[in-house]
């Protein structure tokens, strides 16, 4: 399946407008290729899901995609982030070149070819941000994200049902191994669905964010389609429930009645907002300002197992922020140097699972600002745009709140993918001064056209 993903993409986009393709090849390679194997080549970057199915985007995109789709290279933010995420590493290799020893434990420095090997890898990873804010650039097409992601889930829903009944098979299935714990997929009496997603955590996530989709479709549509997206969006929260995912129930609770009902000013300002959140987040965490006894209370009202869990997390992440304050600026590198062990016999004492804790214990403040950068900018310029605010379109809106629950849902989880980098990209494109320029132009020149009628 690996190998045959070029194939399959080339296909997407030869049979497909490139915006249909490109949400279709991102959707789809997240959704169906296996997790945990991938192709080892010496010298290369591993061969994964990830990697695979981004570089069969940028080798279509030069092929296929007649307009231009580049156009994120002219945008100063976009290049001085991304500059940073991909150079980042090389001073983090030159800060780190001393090796870790714990008792029997020996955890080598990071070489300039590591520094090469992430800088690759952090080039790679911005592929589906960069196409999607260059084909992903209007109305119009922010609706094929939010109506493909509806589809894809509906699809997906049907695996997601038998994995509920039967448990978790559908991967081992498939592919011949199960990707993760089984244990952890075991709540309340039954079974969360992984499908082919690697854990239940993901596959939550991903049905509150067609729950929203499909939410924004109820809103934006009349007569029979309304009440058709509406038995979408009802379908998806009982399928949401049987997930059995605390924190995706919370997130779509908090989400799917702002875009259902809301203004679309008030819903912009919120996700903005949630995006500055995010990109300031692990110093607001070290500030103490973060209410974790509220949010492990309220854990706990629905489950004192997920209380401990939550519990045992939060001492991590602040003991994992004392050890990043040691490297704040360029982080502690690869080869789990960011990682807390024992003196005594190397044991490894941590549990890193949030996306934000695990960057800046790697790539120090640089790292995190340059990848949240990427991901939070473009939402939080929509706060200080406020005639960008007037005209922000229900489509738009609707990825910034998708683009919300993944941002937020990266605080206790690993869930940065690349669907999160395409949102990212299309949201990012609504704030560029090229096209603000642009239509400001079209309104001077509808406004002489005016003038001269008159």
């Amino acid at each position: 399946m690996l190998a045959f993903w070029p194939v399959v993409t080339m296909i997407l986009f030869i049979l497909l407008p490139a915006h249909r393709a490109l949400i279709w090849s991102v959707l789809g390679a997240y959704l169906i290729l296996p997790v945990g194997t991938s192709f080892e080549i010496p010298v290369v970057p591993s061969l994964d899901k990830t990697v695979i199915s981004n570089l069969s985007i940028l080798l279509c995109c030069f092929l296929f995609v007649r307009e231009k789709w580049l156009g994120a290279l002219k945008d100063p933010a976009i290049v001085a982030l991304a500059a940073t995420f991909i150079l980042s590493p090389f001073f983090t290799a030159f800060f780190n070149p001393e090796p870790l020893i714990y008792a029997e434990r020996f955890i080598p420095g990071m070489t300039m070819y590591d520094a090469l090997a992430q800088a690759a890898v952090n080039s790679i990873t911005l592929i589906p941000f960069v196409a999607a804010y260059g084909l992903i650039n209007n109305d119009e097409r922010r609706w094929q994200v939010i109506i493909i992601l509806v589809t894809a889930a509906l699809a997906y829903s049907v695996l997601m049902l038998i994995e509920v009944r039967l448990s978790p098979q559908l991967h081992r299935m498939v592919y011949g191994f199960f990707p993760h714990s089984f244990g952890q997929q075991m709540r309340a009496g039954g079974f969360r669905p992984v499908v082919f997603l690697g854990h239940g955590l993901l596959v939550a996530i991903f049905c509150a964010m067609a729950a929203t989709a499909a939410i924004a479709r109820w809103r934006a549509a009349k007569g029979r389609q309304r009440t058709r997206a509406g038995l979408i969006a009802l379908y998806f929260g009982v399928l949401l429930v049987l997930c059995k995912s605390v924190g995706a129930m919370i997130l779509a609770a908090v989400f799917v009645p702002i875009v259902a009902f809301l203004r679309a000013k008030r819903v912009a300002m919120i996700a903005a907002t949630a995006c500055i959140m995010m990109l300031l987040y692990p110093a607001i965490r070290s500030a103490g300002l973060v209410p974790t006894t509220t949010i492990s209370e309220l854990t706990g009202s629905f489950s004192a197992d997920r209380q401990g869990s939550l519990g045992v997390r939060l001492i991590n992440e602040d003991q994992l922020l004392q050890r990043a304050a040691e490297k704040p600026i360029f982080g502690w590198g690869s080869w789990g140097r960011n990682r807390l062990y024992s003196a005594e016999d190397g044991k490894d004492l941590s549990i890193t699972d949030g996306a934000w804790i695990i960057t800046l214990g790697m790539w120090g403040w640089a790292g995190y600002v340059a990848m949240f950068g990427l991901l939070c900018l473009g939402g939080a310029r929509l706060l200080w745009r406020r005639k960008l605010l007037s005209s922000i379109s229900l489509a738009s809106l609707s990825l910034c709140g998708l683009l919300a629950i993944n941002l937020f849902d990266s605080i206790p989880n690993a869930s940065i993918r690349p669907i999160t980098w395409l949102l990212a990209g299309a949201i990012f494109v609504l704030g560029s001064p090229r096209i603000r320029r642009a239509k400001d132009q079209t309104g001077d020149n509808h406004h002489k056209s005016a003038v001269s009628a008159k």
